[in-house]
């Protein structure tokens, strides 16, 4: 299927350009996840249709020799818009101060509620970077370790959070101890 992409394209009237990638089909933007599937299946049914009316020419009527040719040409103008990289720079940066001053779960909370912006910690590490996400993690640890709260608790409480953990897989004691002999990145 051929699309056109517009890189950058000017927002939906009405819109800002920090939403998902949308698909424009006609005059209408559609988020892409939503329309994928639709798009894909609309080729491959057209695609069918061509070659029985290429098999057997004397089963086909005029519509559906008139309706592939329209339909192929109506996929060709469905073009794909993605967000701008300047505004993911931007809430990167939103993201990278947010964990300087709260923990992970406070930045997703204010994302969410004044940049509208609907992330998991995955979303937000990715965002604002390993190196921020760590330091909000090792202010949390030190200030537990300042409770004498041991690191398998500091683990077992990031662990019932499904907080990330470097490296991937779960916390334990070592890495915590490891986070906490890091040196902060402020």
């Amino acid at each position: 299927m051929s699309m056109a992409l517009e890189t950058p394209s000017p927002a939906p009237t009405g819109e800002t350009q920090t939403e998902e990638p949308l698909i424009r089909i006609g005059e209408h933007w559609v988020p892409a996840h939503e329309a994928w599937q639709k798009l894909e299946t609309a080729t491959a049914v057209t695609e069918i249709i061509d070659r029985f009316n290429q098999r057997f020419p004397e089963l086909s009527t005029p519509v559906t020799r008139e309706v592939v040719p329209l339909v192929r040409q109506r996929l060709k103008a469905i073009a794909l818009r993605m967000p701008q990289r300047q505004v993911i720079r931007e809430l990167g940066a939103v993201a990278t101060e947010l964990l300087h001053r709260h923990r992970p779960e406070e930045a997703l909370a204010i994302l969410r509620e004044q940049h509208d912006q609907d992330i998991d910690l995955v979303g937000l590490v990715a965002l604002a970077g390993e190196g921020p996400y760590l330091d909000a993690l090792r202010k949390e640890a030190r200030e537990y370790t300042a409770n004498k709260i041991l690191p398998e608790q500091t683990a077992a409480i990031w662990n019932d959070m499904h907080r990330p953990a470097p490296g991937g897989g779960l916390w334990n004691r070592r890495k915590v101890e490891m986070l906490l002999q890091m040196p902060t990145g402020d």
